[in-house]
């Protein structure tokens, strides 16, 4: 109780700083500062522990002064949903006009992918299915909608506003429960429907959705704990429901089909109502925002059914024209600063604009030309073998999946999708030269035809990314033979806490015949391994340079970072070299401001990479210089100070020219965390990094010169 008392001043305190006054100076009433202490004090005491109470101040340093009466406005509303006040347990009349909206996506004649979904649906049948590599212990074929597949640890089924889902202890990631829960498995079954009329399939879709609403009543449990999960749920029912014949279906025949129809348009209609009471706005306004506005648009138009449901579609669509401009850079570039959320935040815009267009409802011209620009940066960033690199958070998470095909490549599916949104032959060709071939899930998807490839074109996709903050250098990029290298200069995420951003400012990746040579390690995990979250997010795990063994921001949390860090990119030169410098911010909080240099360069003449680092400081500073290579390759000294590089049959030289260099090879280190790759979340494999320590004085340069070699 003393605790809770004291975070009621912190938070006022905290409140007036983030206005930049004191709190005598503050234009608040007091009964106002008074409200926003008892609601923050309430909603502390009911939800928070000692962790989440450091998280929680940390996270309010974040957020400017305009977000708190928000904050504390989310808190109240919170505890009076939980009272039943503003809540969505009565369900309302239909409207007179009530209506089925057209589907979005339809049965292909000729599915590529039909032997695979077949072989999906013997699977979900007999009760296999995993989430992330990780089995799902199933009984008769349902799984428990509120227990952590992983640990077995069930969620009680209190409050779901009020479970904080990222300290429940145990090492329980909440995200493998709600993978589950998300449903994407659901549509094999729908898919496999659609194709065949299976009984078997319908029945058991049948009885998961009777399963699923009997365990997770209205605003209850874990899955009624972020709206975010709705959305992405309301969008695979879409699906499920329209490949099932929708109002139609055998499912809903008889009393009992009745009964079930009934109980799952009352549960749509609360999703819809929960996801928009809840949106995620001020510094939460990222993919989460988009996520819950594309679920309402979706259901809305799916189940047009209520008079105060069109009104939520309305906001849903301006929500998401608005976000769209907002959160994708005018060259397309996502503010999240990491690819996976770039394509996430895609799936929910893609899957809101197909049901628009297929409902007469289609949003702006400025809506579908950043889609297009986000889908064509997309495809810039692919290499030759259709592999992204890991820049910032990953966790494999998907919005909605119709592509059951061996080495489903979805990245490259967006980019096969957009081809056939923009008729554009070169995102065709790009899409088919990742080796995947005619794309599994365009065909399933209303009105979309892809165009002829054109690898002519494809070699003309843009290289630089100015307002993203990225830029690539390379060889005959999008060719099977390419050298390619990302370099990272851009900000360190969105809206001041960069959820999902990587302290990489800097980095690069060099791959070269689509094998990935130097890379970026990845994820991992988020909330079970806390040492290996920082790893993973913090600068030692990028290829760029670390000072005085500091990250670039400081580290908040798992989702949070304290500071914010901005790159600056001078002006390129003239060809014959292929040239950028950029230098960050990050470490100008040190007692000696330092201003981080890099400076790469490929020269044309002679095929060799160059990067130099410096630093703009005033005293000699502690650096160490970090590069990273890909799983399974090898890393071994050669003559003088330098390395060769060896992945998949390729080969690389890495000299270093530095006064006093210290150079070692670390690989699987346990603690502190060194020497590791995340391919897949949750799953690590020991990695080759070398790391170079060296005194740099101001202006000093360190120099790597990397080289391709001859096995």
């Amino acid at each position: 109780m003393e605790g809770s008392v004291n975070l009621g001043g912190e938070l006022c305190v905290i409140t007036h700083r983030l206005r930049g006054s004191s709190p005598a100076e503050s234009t608040f009433a007091p009964k106002t500062v008074i409200l926003l202490r008892r609601a923050f004090l309430q909603g502390t005491l009911m939800t928070l522990g000692s962790a989440r109470l450091t998280w929680l101040l940390r996270r309010l340093s974040r957020m400017y002064w305009q977000e708190v009466p928000y904050r504390a406005g989310t808190v109240v509303r919170g505890l009076m949903q939980s009272r039943g006040f503003f809540a969505a347990d009565v369900v309302p009349k239909e409207a007179q006009d009530a209506r089925w909206g057209r589907s979005w996506c339809e049965r292909p004649a000729g599915p590529r992918n039909a032997e695979q979904i077949h072989a999906e649906a013997a699977r979900l049948l007999a009760g296999e299915l995993k989430v992330f590599g990780q089995p799902v212990e199933m009984n008769g074929g349902l799984p428990d909608w509120n227990s952590d597949p992983v640990s077995g640890v069930r969620i009680p089924s209190s409050f779901g506003l009020f479970i904080d889902f990222r300290h429940i202890g145990g090492g329980v990631d909440i995200k493998f429960l709600w993978e589950v829960n998300r449903h994407l498995w659901w549509v094999s079954l729908a898919q496999e429907y659609a194709l065949t009329g299976s009984r078997p399939c319908l029945d058991r879709l049948g009885q998961l959705l009777r399963s699923w609403l009997e365990a997770c009543p209205y605003a209850q449990g874990a899955n009624w704990s972020s709206p975010v999960e709705h959305g992405i749920r309301l969008i695979n029912w879409s699906l499920v429901w329209q490949l099932i014949g929708g109002a139609d279906s055998p499912l809903f025949e008889g009393e009992s089909g009745k009964r079930l129809l009934a109980q799952w348009l009352g549960s749509i209609y609360q999703h819809m109502r929960f996801a928009s009471d809840n949106y995620s706005l001020h510094s939460s306004a990222d993919n989460h925002l988009i996520g819950e506005a594309a679920g309402v648009y979706v259901a809305a138009h799916t189940w047009d059914r209520w008079t105060e449901t069109r009104r939520l579609r309305d906001h849903a669509k301006a929500i998401l024209e608005r976000e769209t401009l907002l959160q994708f850079s005018a060259d397309g570039v996502n503010g999240e600063q990491a690819i996976c959320y770039h394509k996430f935040s895609l799936q929910f815009l893609i899957a809101s604009g197909l049901c628009a267009r297929a409902n007469r409802d289609d949003f702006s011209s400025a809506f579908w030309s950043r889609i297009e620009a986000a889908v064509t940066f997309l495809a810039s960033m692919m290499d030759a073998a259709g592999h992204v690199p890991a820049i910032g958070d990953s966790d494999d998470g998907e919005v909605w999946r119709l592509g059951a095909v061996p080495g489903f490549n979805s990245y490259a599916s967006m980019v096969a999708i957009g081809a056939a949104l923009f008729s554009r032959s070169d995102l065709q060709a790009k899409a088919e030269s990742c080796g995947a071939g005619a794309d599994p899930q365009v065909g399933w998807l209303a009105g979309l035809v892809s165009p002829p490839p054109d690898s002519a074109a494809m070699q003309k996709l843009p290289s630089r990314f100015v307002d993203g903050g990225y830029a690539i250098l390379g060889e005959r990029l999008h060719s099977p033979d390419e050298l390619r290298v990302t370099f990272d200069c851009g900000p360190l995420g969105s809206n001041r806490i960069a959820g999902h951003g990587h302290a990489d400012a800097l980095s690069l990746t060099v791959g070269w015949h689509g094998v990935p040579m130097l890379v970026d390690p990845g994820t991992y995990c988020y909330n079970a391994a806390p040492q290996f979250r920082h790893f993973f997010r913090g600068t030692h795990a990028h290829n760029t340079l670390v000072v005085d063994d500091c990250d670039q921001s400081e580290y908040g949390a798992s989702f949070l970072w304290l500071r914010d860090v901005h790159c600056n990119v001078a002006p390129e030169p003239a060809a014959p070299l292929q040239s950028i410098h950029a230098s960050h911010d990050g470490y100008e909080r040190l007692t000696d401001p330092v201003v981080h240099h890099r400076r790469v360069t490929l020269d044309a003449a002679d095929g060799g990479l160059l990067i130099e680092d410096w630093l703009d400081c005033e005293q000699t500073h502690e650096v160490e210089l970090l590069w990273h290579a890909a799983a399974g390759a090898a890393l071994v000294p050669a003559e003088g100070p330098s390395w060769l590089l060896e992945a998949q049959g390729r080969r690389l030289s890495l000299a270093i020219d530095g006064s006093d260099v210290r150079a070692e090879v670390i690989e699987g280190r346990e603690s502190p965390p060194q020497g590791w790759v995340s391919s897949r979340f949750y799953e690590r494999s020991p990695a080759p990094v070398l790391t170079v320590k060296a005194r740099l004085a101001p202006r000093q340069v360190l120099r790597t010169m990397i080289r391709r070699e001859t096995p």
